[in-house]
């Protein structure tokens, strides 16, 4: 079923139906809920937001020189989305409530690296910045300044579509709680964006929004449902293109109590940065490497390598 704000279906489990918003039945034996996600937005005056291609044509319509664009929020979509401004001759401020884009996963010191690089190329980036409301002259900030603006994109992160699960008795918290298998009831799967499923890798609960994830979740579910019974314990994949930067990442790298750079050089941005969560490797990341080099690291967190066991650090940090 496909998901959205204004959804009005519903599941019931007793009888084993879903009502479609255009009061339909559809009776299954065996359902795999996959409803996806939208975006957050702020109040005040409608934003752009980035989730379909016709938002990005629509977005793309309102960049170039001479046009000035405020983007709230500095994960890997509103830092895309300011490096590709900033190419296309627009200028771009970024606005981020934490001290330095991507913190929460990436740690302050690649994340001040990440940073570095939006200032190089013009990009005005404002951290420890809270925004209240869209007016229409851009953005109002909670110390009540307004930043100017032609156009403002919105990136504060994403909203499981789980309103039509009201009800059904199925477990809601951030997604849709799945256990390892990805189950959430007895015949009943969540995959994608949606789903907030036990990684047994990694030994928590986890909501993975990437593409790679979604395919191979889907895919996961679906022998599950029809009788594997086997795990869904992948090691997370990403990757982000920034400006001259190619960002890959492996694992699960929030949380984590300590970086360590591994290969390479944070100064030139060229390095690998290796994650550790308690005492194992749980995580991954490189920028302008290839891809090759990280395939042991991968196979290293898949295989719950210890900590102590990895090469000597170029530098701890943190």
């Amino acid at each position: 079923m496909h998901g959205g704000p204004h959804m009005r279906g519903r599941l019931d489990v007793a009888t084993r139906t879903v009502l479609l918003s255009d009061g339909t039945k559809v009776a299954y034996d065996g359902l795999i809920i996959a409803t996806g996600v939208r975006p957050r937005n702020l109040p005040g005056t409608p934003a752009h937001v980035l989730r379909t291609a016709s938002d990005a044509l629509a977005l793309k319509e309102r960049l170039g020189p001479g046009r000035r664009l405020v983007v709230v929020g500095a994960g890997f979509l509103g830092a895309e989305a300011a490096s590709v401004a900033a190419g296309l001759g627009t200028q771009v401020t970024l606005l981020e409530p934490a001290r330095v884009p991507l913190a929460h996963a990436v740690g302050d010191e690649v994340g001040s690296i990440l940073a570095q690089a939006h200032r190089d190329h013009g990009v005005e980036l404002r951290t420890g910045t809270s925004v209240s409301e869209v007016v229409p002259e851009g953005v109002r900030l909670e110390n009540d300044s307004v930043v100017e603006a032609d156009t403002v994109l919105v990136a504060i992160g994403s909203r499981p579509n789980t309103e039509w699960l009201e009800g059904s008795g199925l477990s809601v918290d951030d997604g849709l709680v799945c256990d390892e298998f990805s189950a959430t009831a007895s015949g009943i799967y969540g995959a994608g964006d949606v789903a907030r499923w036990h990684n047994p890798l990694f030994g928590t609960s986890m909501r993975v929004e990437h593409r790679t994830n979604a395919a191979e979740q889907g895919m996961a579910a679906a022998r599950n449902l029809l009788g594997a019974r086997r795990p869904f314990a992948p090691v997370p994949y990403f990757w982000s293109d920034q400006y001259d930067m190619k960002v890959r990442a492996y694992g699960y790298l929030r949380g984590h109590d300590e970086l360590r750079i591994v290969e390479g050089s944070l100064q030139e941005r060229t390095f690998i940065a290796a994650y550790r969560t308690d005492d194992r490797l749980t995580g991954v990341l490189s920028v302008n490497m290839p891809p090759r080099r990280l395939r042991p690291w991968q196979q290293a967190i898949s295989t719950r390598t210890a900590w102590g066991s990895l090469p000597a650090p170029s530098r701890p940090i943190g």
